[in-house]
């Protein structure tokens, strides 16, 4: 222990000397008390200071000190803004770091020292308002984590995130004129680079494994002569993505690049500029964007090739070239990528020879207005629908498949099937005049809360004092804050409740991030001991229209608290769930792994009475133990509507997955499932539409993964998974077992009174309807 205090001390000490580098302009009061800050810090008790890793370490130690199962309770002495620490952030202008918030110094060093910092040490990267002028990449890796019995793994609880205040204009990160190595579009250079270290080569990315990676509220300015700059580098899986951004890529190559699935989203972007908006050849299975804006683009605002289906919805594109302004590509190696779902779109072409969208692979639409272009959309197997420069052209609805090409002695098929029976050459349906849902129906407000928004109640204050530490019962002082009308705010830390917390109607808790920011069942308490009379340790009200919202936090539901579950959503209106996540494992505050846990029987998240409104980035992959009637998320008897926004619920041994039952309105922009277990139970139900699958589930022989039982106006659109062969994992694997695609179907549509129908095994629908679709026949 000796031995890693010395060596951790040594680090700080490397940490001290670059803080007080000349660049730091410190005054001498303030280098002589973050001396003295130093010399506390290395007082401290051995093995507090163990995990300072630096960008060069592939491997964070187990955590030891003030922590609950990796999560570091204890403030950072050396940080020189604590009133920000204490929420969970650090501050990149203050000491040790000082990146100059004026835009006058770089501060290229100040801001990777302060990714690090936070990253190692459990908190959010916080830029408050200004610019930050930098000249090379800066580099947001999340390291790989060695539990106490040796075994490495993704660390998910130590991600960069990287968060801009809201206390006015958006802070701005800006690449500076002719910075080296950014001037060759023919050998791109990121500005701003997201990825995992994997655990096969540390030197390499893993991207299913980079979680909880996170932009949020930062704008990105590329500056002249940078023509080989791309803005943002993030492909990512759960609990990661770029939103609130706005990317001035007017002189550099591309905005973005990099697709998020997987219960990951970006969402709320702007790009403005560059040869490509969207570059998502590479994306993590059944991507997600919504909210975005891209223009003036110079040869693609976006381009598609990832894996399985892509689900754009909110899209509003302006282009003065000849494009196409989207074009979705095949590859080679896989039938099963460059699929796409569009919905509520805007295309405004300004050239007169222009293509709005060319796919190259099965392509559905609904609610696209183009305008402006010769051909609106282009293929697959010719021109779909031709332009209409003039007055534009609103497509209803479109769905055009293309069967890839045999792989591996298998030959798929993506037909558009209605009511059971092959639509021959796809379907297309145009409406006359513009009908555009805007950004906004597909975003959170625009003047999200924080912990900077005025009135609202920071729950370790006075006089609420939560404390946070997992093992005192914070109940009461969260319960009273809520109970204030106030918006209330989380800080850092985990808050153990003896009962459930319930919000009042239009209620609003945010936190400092998912999983830095934690609710959980008090260890041993009676109101979560019951696994028949299951709790949530969070339930709405069940207001009709109320704007509550829940965000940047986790539901933490441990495996001795079978009684507990997480969320009861029963609120409606324009009412948002962001960034929210649960998890059942492993024990933490005071909770122990039991020998035999009991089986969870009723669902972890269950929406249900006025339940709606816009879900961004569920997901829930807890595998063991289930009964047949736990579903990971449970939509019963809603009227709607309730978009969810990237859906990720998946390894679950309960009947389902997910069920929506005897529910309305129902809306599933980018759904991604892995294991043997139908991925979507819909039972019931009318007016549900799914726009996009992917993932590498594998129904059991004979079985679907998707289970339709009476139910009506259903869209089922681009159902692709990636194929998981026979012998690849077991039963016992939390992903499940390979079965062989020949054996198994992607839907069975079960109703009363008529034979059940099925896709045939190899089927990958385009679109699979079941009318009439909003009173009429599609």
């Amino acid at each position: 222990m000796d031995r890693q205090r010395h060596a951790a001390q040594r680090q700080v000490l490397g940490e001290i000397a670059q803080a007080c580098h000349p660049q730091a302009e410190l005054s001498m009061v303030r280098r002589v008390c973050l001396f003295l800050v130093s010399v506390l810090f290395l007082s401290c008790p051995a093995g507090a200071g163990q995990n300072w890793a630096s960008d060069k370490g592939m491997v964070m130690p187990t955590v030891h000190g003030p922590v609950v199962d990796g999560i570091r309770l204890d403030i950072p002495r050396i940080l020189e803004n604590r009133r920000l620490a204490t929420l969970g952030y650090v501050d990149v202008s203050a000491g040790p770091f000082f990146a100059d918030p004026l835009g006058r110094r770089d501060s290229t060093d100040a801001i990777q020292r302060a990714v690090n910092f936070s990253r190692d040490h459990q908190l959010v990267c916080f830029f408050p308002q200004g610019e930050y002028l930098i000249s090379d990449t800066i580099r947001c890796v999340q390291p790989l984590y060695e539990r106490s019995n040796g075994k490495v793994l993704g660390a998910r609880l130590h991600p960069c995130v990287l968060v801009g205040s809201r206390a006015g204009k958006r802070p701005v990160i800006r690449l500076a004129a002719g910075s080296p190595g950014f001037g060759d579009a023919g050998n791109p250079k990121y500005v701003i680079h997201f990825w995992a270290r994997s655990t096969r080569d540390p030197h390499k990315p893993e991207p299913n494994i980079s979680m909880n990676q996170m932009l949020v509220n930062l704008d990105v300015v590329i500056g002249r002569e940078n023509s080989g700059a791309v803005a943002i580098r993030h492909r990512a899986a759960q609990g990661s993505g770029v939103q609130e951004c706005t990317i001035d890529a007017t002189h550099g190559f591309k905005g973005l690049e990099g697709g998020a699935g997987s219960g990951g989203l970006h969402a709320g972007l702007t790009v403005i500029g560059g040869a490509i908006g969207l570059d998502l050849v590479q994306t993590q299975p059944a991507p997600t964007i919504a909210g975005v804006t891209l223009v003036g683009q110079r040869k693609r605002a976006i381009v598609y090739a990832g894996r399985q289906a892509l689900s754009a919805v909110g899209v509003d594109i302006r282009m003065n070239g000849p494009g196409p302004a989207i074009e979705t590509r095949p590859v080679s190696w896989n039938p099963h990528h460059g699929q796409m779902s569009l919905v509520d779109a805007r295309l405004v072409m300004n050239h007169p020879e222009s293509t709005a969208i060319s796919a190259g692979s099965s392509l559905y639409l609904e609610n696209v207005f183009i305008k402006g272009a010769a051909i609106a959309v282009q293929g697959p197997g010719g021109v779909a629908v031709p332009g209409n420069t003039m007055n534009g052209r609103l497509i209803a609805r479109l769905a055009r498949g293309t069967s890839p090409p045999a792989w591996k002695g298998l030959r798929y098929t993506a037909p558009v099937l209605l009511d059971g029976d092959v639509v021959a050459g796809g379907l297309v349906r145009l409406s006359p005049g513009e009908s555009f849902e805007g950004l906004s129906d597909h975003l959170w407000p625009s003047d999200f809360p924080g912990f900077e928004t005025a009135g609202i109640i920071n729950v370790q204050h006075p006089p609420y004092n939560a404390v946070g530490d997992g093992r005192s019962d914070d109940h009461a002082a969260i319960q009273a804050a809520l109970d204030s009308g106030a918006p209330v705010f989380l800080p850092k830390g985990y808050y153990a409740l003896s009962r459930p917390l319930e919000l009042p109607p239009g209620a609003t808790l945010v936190g400092t991030a998912a999983h830095l920011s934690i609710l959980m069942p008090l260890a041993d308490t009676k109101a979560f001991a019951d696994a028949a009379h299951a709790a949530p340790l969070l339930r709405t009200s069940a207001g009709t229209e109320q704007g509550t919202i829940v965000a940047f936090l986790g539901l933490y539901t441990p495996p001795d608290t079978p009684g507990a579950t997480a969320l009861h959503w029963r609120c409606g209106g324009d009412s948002v769930l962001r960034a929210v996540t649960t998890a059942t494992s492993p024990p933490r505050g005071g909770h122990k792994r039991p020998g035999n846990p009991a089986t969870r029987a009723v669902p972890l998240v269950l929406v249900d009475g006025n339940g709606g409104g816009r879900w961004f980035g569920f997901h829930q992959e807890s595998w063991k133990p289930h009964g047949p009637g736990y579903r990971h998320l449970l939509i019963r008897e809603t009227q709607g509507p309730l978009d969810l926004y990237q859906c990720n619920p998946e390894h679950g041994r309960g009947e389902a997955n997910m069920e929506i039952r005897n529910a309305r309105n129902v809306r599933i922009f980018g759904l991604k499932g892995e294991g043997n277990r139908p991925i979507l139970l819909l039972s019931g139900s009318r007016g549900i539409r799914v726009y996009g699958y992917g993932g590498n589930g594998a129904a059991f022989e004979g079985n679907a993964l998707f289970e339709v039982r009476d139910s009506t106006d259903v869209i089922l659109a681009c159902l692709v998974d990636h194929p998981r062969l026979a012998g690849q994992g077991s039963d016992d694997f939390f992903a499940g077992r390979g079965v062989d695609p020949t054996l198994w179907h992607m839907v069975r549509e079960i109703t009363e009174g008529r034979k059940d129908r099925m896709t045939a095994p190899l089927v990958r629908p385009t679109a699979y309807i079941l009318g009439p679709i909003d009173g009429k026949r599609p």
